[in-house]
């Protein structure tokens, strides 16, 4: 993959540096906030070398790379032109999002900076939780002491750290809500929770509570520190601005933690912890059906997000947490139906694909086995789910517990194993492991993935006999081949074969009696459907989609009965070509793999209505 190739597409496709808020990436995608969510082309961004897919959801438009994402960040950021310090910096959308997308995006954008590392400490807990309990070590030795202390250091901290991220994230001053976290750590302060100590703040009681690896007071006092240090700043005076504006801030906000946010969020965060223990104890068999059954759709839509706070929250307050316990077979559920599709598939394009997919499943990223293989197959991912489901149930019943925040694969599994050794619970996980992975893999090579035959295999009717489908040319105009269109999406032919024209005049009309499937917001592309299945694709010029529907007039809309020659948009050709765009228009057979043959008719000139694509 070329990075920078592909972070320039994206960066042009998502409408370039000014309508980008902010991104930021996670384990495999880049995550935008946009002030305008309606300009970036999905179904474009989705053809760039590179990209998986494309999601909006949580307030982000999530554009999915896979492994690779770290790289292709570092190359868009420097393509920006901007510092990795300076990418999450918000400005106000010009589009309200829902309280429920506000509140995952700030979840998100809490939590995501410190994922990977409480996944390494965690893993770390697990295997010393493993050596002991195999003998190889014991809490004694020094050795054990060092990797337990580098392991546990974050959780105990966790107010600090925590601190940090959520400080960016509401775009305050990261160092001093640190500050805030750490005063909630501080071993004076920890002492006198553990002797019983009386303190008060001003005559007023202070209810004393351990805030080491608590999760709710420090976002919430993080939150409250940047609200009033941007209140300061607005009026203090700029020669002492430096020292006074956290100086007041942490003077005003610190008591208020202790004496109001810190005992009602550790309620709140008691809550939560009681709450999903509640729901867990019902019927841990059934919850683990359900959640389990429903967590990669979850994923898909970036919602997760508004779980982790319960998870690590569990898992802070009680110890441990048995709802990870039941999600985590999820991921190898899916890895079991790529597998599967590797196995079987003998098409040349899609094996390579699902095997690579099944390798990050095992590692523990699902996004190219979940959008590259199951998902578009349908099937696959129904039947993928349900093995995780019935997974999910076993892990249930067998009270599967997590003691540490999991990532996916097969790295997270020693976080499963109790601090005081092997249990029933750790081999009850092991067990929704497998039968989430086999019975996902058996299902899918069964039922779920009908093999096309390979072209070596394909008998060729007689010529006199092949069904014709005739489409015809949208537009007047210069025929050119679809190799010669100067953008690799459609030249490729990644997005299916077909035609080109430059057109001389600026009207398309139907190509054919149908449907149409899709007019694109800015009005420069319109999906089709042929009474007889043809399904196809009128792109007109390239990147135009960055003219925001200027120049462009639709006739029709989504959903709408077309014949042949209605008129389906009017454009300017020359106000286009004058503001820098290429015209060429792509009409593209977007399900080309379903047919045999497309052929171009021949000639320089062609004017609509006359045949433009035969498709046997």
């Amino acid at each position: 993959m070329d990075y920078k190739k592909t972070a320039r597409e994206v960066l042009n496709s998502v409408g370039g540096n000014e309508n980008i808020n902010s991104v930021i990436h996670c384990v495999t995608r880049l995550r935008f906030k946009l002030k305008d969510h309606q300009l970036p082309d999905k179904e474009q961004i989705k053809q760039i070398d590179g990209v998986i897919t494309v999601v909006e959801s949580g307030g982000q438009f999530q554009v999915v790379i896979g492994n690779e994402v770290p790289k292709v960040y570092e190359a868009l950021l420097e393509t920006m032109g901007v510092k990795p310090d300076q990418a999450n910096q918000e400005e106000q959308s010009n589009e309200k999002s829902s309280l429920f997308s506000r509140f995952v995006d700030v979840i998100s954008g809490v939590f995501m900076p410190v994922v990977g590392v409480l996944a390494a400490v965690g893993v770390l807990k697990g295997l010393l939780a493993l050596c002991t309990s195999l003998g190889w070590m014991t809490d004694q030795m020094g050795t054990y002491k060092i990797l337990y202390a580098t392991a546990d250091a974050m959780f105990y901290f966790f107010p600090v750290i925590l601190g940090f991220s959520a400080g960016k994230k509401f775009g305050g001053n990261p160092y001093l809500s640190a500050v805030l976290g750490a005063a909630l750590v501080y071993p004076t302060m920890t002492a006198a929770f553990t002797d019983k100590t009386a303190l008060s703040f001003l005559t007023i009681p202070v209810v004393l509570i351990n805030y080491t690896s608590s999760v709710v007071p420090i976002i919430i006092g993080a939150f409250l520190a940047a609200k009033v240090e941007k209140m300061i700043s607005k009026y203090a005076p700029a020669s002492i601005k430096m020292f006074i504006v956290p100086f007041l801030t942490l003077v005003i906000i610190s008591p208020i933690v202790f004496l109001a946010v810190g005992p009602i969020a550790t309620i709140i965060s008691d809550g939560l912890a009681n709450g999903s223990m509640w729901i867990y104890h019902l019927s841990p068999a059934v919850a683990g059906l359900v959640l389990a059954g429903f967590w990669q759709g979850i994923i898909i839509f970036g919602l997760h997000w508004a779980f982790i706070p319960i998870l690590l929250n569990n898992v802070v307050t009680n110890g441990f947490d048995p709802i990870n316990g039941m999600l985590f077979c999820t991921t190898f559920a899916q890895t079991g139906a790529a597998f599967a599709i590797a196995l079987k598939s003998r098409d040349p394009k899609l094996k390579p694909i699902a095997t690579s997919a099944t390798i990050a499943g095992v590692m523990g990223v699902t996004e190219p086995a979940i959008y590259g293989v199951t998902l578009p197959a349908k099937k696959p991912f129904i039947l993928a789910s349900i093995a995780a489901g019935i997974g999910g149930a076993t892990a249930g019943f067998l009270g599967s517990t997590a003691y540490g925040f999991a990532s996916g694969g097969v790295f997270g599994i020693p976080l499963f194993i109790n601090p005081k050794g092997i249990d029933a619970g750790f081999i009850g996980f092991i067990i929704s492991l497998v039968v989430a992975f086999v019975l996902a893999f058996i299902l899918t090579y069964l039922f779920g993935y009908k093999n096309a035959k390979p072209a070596s295999e394909i008998k060729v009717a007689d010529e006199s006999k092949v069904e014709e489908k005739v489409v015809f040319s949208p537009l007047n105009g210069e025929l050119i081949p679809l190799s010669a269109v100067k953008d690799e999406a459609f030249s490729s032919g990644a997005m299916g074969q077909g035609a080109a024209v430059i057109p001389k005049e600026g009207v398309a009309y139907a190509p054919f009696n149908g449907t149409v499937v899709t007019v694109f917001k800015t009005k420069h592309a319109i999906g089709l459907i042929s009474e007889d299945g043809v399904e196809l694709l009128i792109h007109i010029g390239i990147n135009t989609v960055s003219l925001k529907g200027k120049h462009f007039t639709s006739f029709v809309s989504e959903g709408d009965t077309i014949q042949k020659g209605d008129k389906l948009v009017e454009f300017d050709p020359q106000a286009i070509t004058d503001e820098g765009y290429d015209i060429t228009t792509s009409v593209i057979v977007t399900n080309t793999a379903v047919y045999t043959d497309i052929i171009v008719e021949n000639g320089a000139e062609i004017h609509a209505g006359e045949h433009l694509l035969k498709i046997r």
